[in-house]
């Protein structure tokens, strides 16, 4: 025959209470029983306490027994009277127990009957305790709380479920990321080179029209013309104020030598072709130039959406550890008190 858990579980509770009511019967019984000889026992030390020695005893012998007497009623009246049920019973015997054992030679000398007597009492208390101890181990239910069990087990189970969904968003956005991570390498690589090449190509030409010019340098430093004295310094000027170098070109024309007149017949046909290139020029690697730092800060961007990714997908997964740890713990809980409820009621549970 097999029980459902849900009857298994409440007819458990059920007998659960029924128990406790049988202990707290078995309690209140024996405590009555203690307390009658704990009464018994107060009244021997009352006894005790007023009884007058015996004669003719050595005066040394009787100090100290008066001393030790004192001591054991006044000690054994503190822990008998802290005594208000079985639990406190429980923890007050090993106190009885040693005073039981060091309340001096002397006092059972001049006082032995009343020490035998309380000793016997102090006995029986112990007995009576045994014997409600084991009838309490009899009656007593395991402590379960397969109910509890179960729906932590089903909180820890959907805490799993979430966390093992938010893992596959993760690492799907992972994967997005990491691909579009390598489809925008290519295109600053293209980028690079393509700006690399437009410097090589306008430091060509920035080359090749200062060479030029730099023929005309020795003429006119001769020449002492103060409007070419930034020329003579630099040749890069020539660059910057192409149209004012060639009106000196011009100026200067007629006094050039033979060599000097090819450099600046170049530089009068060609400057100003060349320099309006490297204007373009210039503006295709500004504009290139603006493409890579914008191409540049989204790979930055996707590189720390990557690694902040990464980070809560091992977070996730620590976290993953844990709980399938803990639910492994809770199964494992919850089939021990499914045998102790099986043992109980003598039937396999249906899970």
């Amino acid at each position: 025959m097999r029980l459902k858990l849900e009857q298994a579980i409440k007819s458990y509770e059920l007998l659960r209470k029924q128990r406790e009511a049988e202990l707290e019967r078995l309690r209140s019984e024996y405590f009555n029983q203690a307390s009658e000889i704990i009464e018994e026992i107060l009244r021997v030390l009352g006894e005790l306490e007023k009884k007058e020695p015996p004669k003719d005893v050595d005066p040394h012998l009787l100090r100290v027994a008066l001393r030790e007497r004192d001591a054991y009623v006044s000690t054994l009246r503190r822990i008998l009277g802290g005594i208000t049920s079985m639990e406190e019973l429980e923890l007050k015997l090993g106190e009885i127990s040693k005073l039981h054992v060091g309340h001096g030679r002397y006092l059972i000398v001049l006082f032995e009957k009343d020490i035998y007597r309380v000793n016997g009492l102090l006995k029986e208390l112990g007995e009576i305790y045994g014997e409600y101890s084991l009838k309490i181990r009899e009656k007593r239910l395991p402590d379960l709380d397969v109910a509890r069990l179960i729906s932590e087990m089903e909180k820890v189970g959907k805490e799993i479920s979430s966390m093992e969904q938010r893992l596959g968003e993760l690492s799907l956005l992972k994967k997005e990321l990491e691909s579009g991570k390598s489809s925008e390498s290519p295109e600053l690589d293209g980028l690079v080179k393509e700006k690399n090449a437009l410097e090589v190509k306008l430091r060509t030409l920035q080359t090749e029209a200062r060479s030029k010019a730099s023929k005309l340098q020795k003429p006119l430093k001769r020449m002492r013309i103060p409007e070419a004295a930034p020329f003579i310094e630099d040749t890069s000027y020539i660059l910057q104020r192409p149209e004012e170098f060639m009106e000196l070109v011009r100026k200067v024309y007629p006094s050039l030598d033979r060599e000097a007149k090819k450099a600046a017949d170049w530089l009068l046909q060609n400057l100003p072709d060349k320099v309006q290139e490297m204007a373009e020029i210039e503006k295709q690697i500004a504009l290139i130039g603006s493409r890579l730092e914008s191409a540049r800060k989204s790979v930055a961007a996707r590189e720390e959406s990557l690694k902040a990714t990464e980070e809560e997908i091992k977070k996730i997964e620590y976290e993953l550890r844990k709980l399938r740890n803990r639910l492994s713990s809770i199964e494992d809980e919850l089939e021990r008190e499914l045998r102790v409820l099986e043992e109980v009621f003598g039937e396999k549970i249906e899970r």
